[in-house]
């Protein structure tokens, strides 16, 4: 856990994730490495923290976040899992 962070209560940690669910249901079509960066920091997790719980190097999380290299679709279903997330397709708004 990032020690930057009190460490929350369970009740606590399960409203922060309910949150992150519905905010992220919200808006379906938020890019890959934001949804991944909110992931990670509503579970209070470093990247290295966060690569090692997916099974990934912290590098590729590292360049997954920051948007300079798309993730393959094995890869980001790794890093949804600890959320129960799996990847798919939404169609996405027009703008007038």
């Amino acid at each position: 856990m990032d020690k930057r962070f009190k460490p929350l209560t369970p009740v606590e940690q399960l409203a922060e994730r309910k949150a992150l669910v519905d905010e992220l249901a919200a808006d379906p079509t938020l890019p890959v490495p934001a949804v991944i960066r909110k992931i990670r920091a509503a579970l209070r997790l470093t990247i290295a923290e966060y690569a090692r719980l997916c099974g990934v190097s912290a590098r590729t999380l590292q360049d997954i976040e920051r948007g300079e290299s798309s993730p393959t679709l094995a890869t980001a279903e790794k890093l949804l899992k600890p959320m129960g997330l799996t990847v798919g397709a939404v169609n996405r708004k027009r703008s007038a």
